[in-house]
């Protein structure tokens, strides 16, 4: 049982890779590479467990199609897995993310860029974290991240109700 309780929520890339990493370590070891890539605070066991239960009681996870993207871009920088592990590492995934019903949806350049609350933020923020924030404010829920620098700070002045990864996993 974790303290926080969200009955929908829009992920972030960096936690939706450590959960994609997290749940291919525990099937197959958790190689030190592996843990290098996690949120500093989920290089515990305990910490580990918390974050996936916490990620798997949300009963609605959604997440835009840039994020889904990125998380490839991840696996080659940082994760450098080769066949037939990298085969392995992105169906056991895809099963994953299909069991948790994740709920990958477009978010349009064009129609953040007709949002005038937002279309200025979009050169500096990127579409990606644009489209998260428009995301969770659009469906009135939580935002979770690892992303202090940018993202949280601009969730927040956008109103978007936003949390951290540490956060999260420390106050569990």
């Amino acid at each position: 049982m974790t303290r926080y309780e969200f009955p929908k929520a829009v992920i972030d890339t960096g936690p939706l890779f450590d959960a994609l990493v997290l749940n291919y370590g525990l099937a197959y070891g958790l190689q030190p590479k592996f843990a290098s890539v996690l949120d500093e605070v989920l290089q515990t066991g305990t910490s580990q467990r918390q974050f996936l239960r916490l990620i798997a009681s949300i009963r609605e996870k959604l997440t835009t199609s840039h994020v889904i993207a990125e998380l490839y871009g991840l696996e080659i920088s940082l994760l450098k897995l080769k066949p037939p592990n990298l085969n392995v590492f992105w169906r056991d995934s895809i099963d994953l993310l299909r069991n948790w019903g994740i709920d990958e949806k477009l978010v349009r350049l064009l129609d953040l860029a007709l949002n005038d609350g937002l279309s200025t933020r979009l050169p500096e923020i990127g579409v990606t974290d644009t489209g998260l924030i428009d995301l969770a404010s659009r469906h009135g829920c939580v935002l979770i991240t690892r992303d202090a620098r940018t993202l949280y700070i601009e969730a927040h002045r956008h109103h978007v109700d936003c949390r951290l990864v540490n956060q999260l996993v420390l106050y569990a």
